[in-house]
């Protein structure tokens, strides 16, 4: 028989309580019981306020280990979750709806349009249930954390920090660096420093540049500045220039990005392989993932399939060819707004919500060949159909990096960002100057060659298993 399904008719007394109370959306929201998520089996869902209840008996109390590393890879994929011991639902069956029912009030639309993946993670307090014990009596109380800062609030004035301990975390960044740094130098890749402040802007409509103004001479140049999203329009200048392979730690900034996932304020590896495509830069990335992990006694293993095959594999829908209308229906209860959704919008959706949560913890997932209409800054290989050469990788359920066997025509790259401010306008959003630097660099001639970037953060927070990425800065954006 189905583990689910004995689950369910095996239910004990608390859950059948529960279940009552939570079923037929009572609540207001569907919840599904005994559900499967990265192997496991939940207690109860939300699929759309993204809430788990999970109820512990007596046999929990020597299982609190595996209590919290399911807890930590849950939370990983934005879902709150919500503990509850047999007797406070039994004792205190109204307290425990209420701490439910506001975790689901104080829920942010996982999916807000036009991009729900690149959109979705915002700064939010989120409803954590907890026992709190006063004067010798029991009661359920509702604990609510700021995703963004990790400050708890518990309503007597009293701040606490739920953060790994700073002098750790400093060295695990810095040793990482440090490696980071040899193995390019053994590489003969060289590190290079590029502008922070620029005249151009990323046009990419899913992106929201942080803007300045310089106050100074006129003479100094364009007194409107945008801080950078990632060092790659500089680094391709200095590719045409004839630099070679280089490589770039640093800074990079993007508005409105902020969550357990997500600071405005992160860091980016980029680097660039002249005479190499995406193909043979996978190799190279996964190869120093791996060396990364070393620093935290991890190993991985490792999984390279095209964008089409993970989604026929998973899902059993050709991203290709799979009309709208079955993307939505695969989509099953995640429910989005769908005003203004493109084909990519779904299958994006389909990735983040469908496909990404099943990839094992401990595995490296590389997916290559993207649909020629998601091609950002890279190369079309022609064919039937049309692919893009990029791919990302992912380390467990982390989006860790985004790699193009990169585009070198200029003409056509102008064309792309005009498209980009084209959807912007049609989003209501500002248009943005293009990078005319980059531009006329690229007519001088840019190398054949592949790139990619990677988030730092995300890769020390599967490092270290932090389901929050304050855990992996020294101070995240509220406390900046």
């Amino acid at each position: 028989m189905d583990r689910k399904k004995h689950l369910r008719i095996a239910s004990t007394d608390v859950e059948r309580l529960i279940w009552s109370r939570l079923r037929a959306d009572r609540l207001g929201h569907k919840f599904r019981r005994q559900h499967e998520m990265l192997g496991y089996i939940v207690d109860f869902v939300c699929l759309e306020k993204r809430v788990i209840v999970e109820l512990d008996g007596s046999q929990h109390f020597d299982a609190s280990k595996y209590d919290e590393r399911r807890t930590r890879e849950l939370k990983a994929l934005d879902f709150r979750v919500l503990r509850f011991w047999n007797n406070d639902v039994l004792e205190r069956t109204d307290d425990v709806l209420a701490s439910i029912s506001a975790a689901l009030a104080d829920s942010q639309p996982p999916l807000p349009n036009p991009l729900p993946r690149l959109r979705r993670g915002r700064g939010s307090r989120t409803a954590v249930a907890t026992t709190v014990r006063a004067k010798g009596d029991e009661k359920v109380a509702l604990t609510e954390i700021d995703s963004a800062s990790g400050t708890r609030c518990d309503g007597t004035g009293e701040v606490g920090r739920h953060r790994l301990e700073l002098r750790p975390q400093l060295q695990l960044r810095a040793r990482l660096y440090a490696l980071i740094r040899s193995y390019f130098a053994g590489r003969d890749v060289l590190e290079v420093e590029t502008p922070i402040l620029s005249a151009g802007a990323n046009t990419d409509p899913n992106i929201e540049s942080f803007a300045a103004r310089f106050s100074g001479h006129v003479d100094a140049g364009t007194p409107e500045r945008w801080l950078r999203t990632s060092s790659e329009f500089a680094q391709k200048r200095l590719l045409a220039a004839g630099v070679g392979d280089c490589y770039e730690l640093g800074r990079v900034f993007r508005n409105g990005e902020a969550g357990r996932r997500h600071n405005p304020e992160f860091t980016m590896l980029e680097w660039y392989r002249v005479g190499w495509d995406h193909m043979r830069l996978i190799d190279e990335c996964v190869d120093l993932v791996c060396a990364a992990l070393t620093l935290a006694g991890l190993k991985a293993a490792v999984l390279r399939t095209t964008y089409r095959a993970l989604f026929i594999d998973t899902l059993g829908v050709d991203p290709f060819f799979a009309e709208i209308g079955l993307l939505a229906a695969t989509l099953g209860d995640v429910k989005v707004d769908a005003a203004g959704l493109t084909r990519d919008d779904w299958l994006d959706l389909l990735l983040t919500h469908r496909i990404q949560p099943l990839f094992p913890r401990d595995r490296i997932t590389a997916v290559h060949d993207y649909p020629a209409s998601q091609c950002a800054l890279a190369k079309i290989r022609a064919g039937e159909p049309p692919v893009a050469e990029r791919f990302e990788l992912y380390l467990g359920v982390h989006e860790l990096a985004n790699g193009y066997h990169e585009l070198t025509d200029a003409a056509e790259q102008r064309r792309r960002f005009d498209r980009d401010n084209a959807r912007r306008r049609e989003r209501g959003l500002a248009e943005l100057p293009l990078d005319e630097n980059l531009l006329a660099a690229l007519e001088c001639g840019l190398p054949d060659c592949a790139g990619v970037a990677l988030g730092i953060e995300r890769l020390l927070m599967a490092m270290t298993g932090a389901t929050d990425i304050a855990g992996v800065l020294a101070f995240a954006f509220s406390d900046a």
